[in-house]
């Protein structure tokens, strides 16, 4: 898509990356609703399927990645539910761990913490999905 149609330049991923990874299906918990939405389109423009989890969620739909931000109860339950029903499936915090949340180390792993750039975020998301 190019900028202009409203996108602002550096929003899209580059072109010509040498590394081709196929669309995810990434699981979003985020509290903050402006975050979410963000978090949102960035994610679509890096080509994957974004699906933000309901609050009320009782069992998680299957994904390739959850993006948690940990800070919020909300988000931990959310963590909590994947690695009870998913527990190799690969976890995003954007943050630090609270204590209650060490849970999520018993599967995949790793830390994007807040502020970040687009080429952090998409170089995580391609390494957590990537088949090994």
């Amino acid at each position: 898509m190019p900028s202009s149609y409203g996108a602002a330049p550096g929003l899209l991923p580059p072109r010509d990356q040498g590394v081709v990874v196929a669309m995810a299906r990434i699981l979003v918990s985020e509290a903050d609703p402006d975050v979410r939405r963000l978090l949102t389109v960035l994610v679509s423009r890096l080509g994957h399927e974004v699906v933000v989890l309901d609050p009320d969620v009782v069992v998680p739909p299957r994904g390739d990645l959850l993006l948690l931000e940990p800070a919020s109860t909300t988000s931990l339950e959310h963590g909590r539910l994947v690695r009870a029903y998913f527990p190799e499936l690969p976890v995003i915090c954007m943050g630090a761990l609270p204590e209650d949340g060490a849970f999520l180390a018993r599967g995949p792993l790793t830390f994007l913490p807040k502020p970040f750039t687009l080429d952090e975020m998409r170089d995580l998301i391609a390494r957590a999905v990537s088949p090994v």
